[in-house]
């Protein structure tokens, strides 16, 4: 009886072992993958582009970061904008949304995010800007996108729920960014991102 109750707990403690090691086994590999895409070699960056599509859902992902874009859009023109040209607000945003979205969230932009090397904030207003000028009409002009050097840490991650997790990133002790995932299978994928303040720790920006 007692060599069944030993068997049965080493089994329960190897499977919450588990549940916890692959979580963090799809962050490390994550991080490495987002190191390795700077590399000189083609066949390392080739390979850590394979990694990022592994363990991040990049349809889900944009769908996300774009839902969220859109209520922050619509919000902000509620006033100016009557609410029977609320579809046709939609649909000019997702005009220029889809592009963006496509162009700038793919493997070589998670993997320099991750390093640090993406202003989110700056995106976002680039997103935003489009999305508010596909609303009144006018034309979009060119603009830039900041870069800050590489210098973000991951500063620790926690399950928000049996099938979810979040992952802080920042620097000099404050979370900037946040990476939430989502179990597939056997597998963590990133599936949403959010700017942090770094004032009071909340979501701002893309909430």
């Amino acid at each position: 009886m007692k060599k069944i109750l030993w068997t049965s707990g080493l089994i329960f403690v190897l499977i919450i072992a588990g549940y916890v090691a692959l979580p963090f086994y799809s962050i490390e590999q994550l991080q490495r993958a987002a190191e390795m895409a700077k590399s000189d070699q083609p066949q390392i960056r080739t390979e850590s582009i394979d990694t990022l599509e592994h363990y991040v859902d990049f349809p889900v992902l944009r769908d996300n970061l774009k839902i969220r874009l859109q209520q922050q859009l619509r919000s902000s023109l509620s006033d100016s904008i009557p609410q029977e040209f609320d579809e046709l607000l939609s649909a000019g945003a997702n005009f220029f949304m889809e592009p963006l979205l496509q162009q700038f969230i793919t493997p070589e932009g998670i993997a320099d995010l991750l390093r640090g090397g993406e202003d989110l904030e700056a995106f976002e207003r680039e997103i935003y800007r489009q999305g508010s000028e596909a609303a009144d009409g006018s034309e979009s002009g060119p603009s830039t996108r900041e870069e800050k050097e590489d210098s973000w840490q991951r500063m620790g991650w926690h399950f928000t729920d049996l099938n979810h997790l979040s992952v802080d990133y920042g620097e000099h002790g404050r979370p900037e960014l946040r990476l939430l995932m989502q179990r597939n299978g056997l597998r963590w994928q990133l599936v949403d991102i959010q700017l942090l303040s770094v004032k009071n720790g909340e979501g701002q920006g893309w909430r």
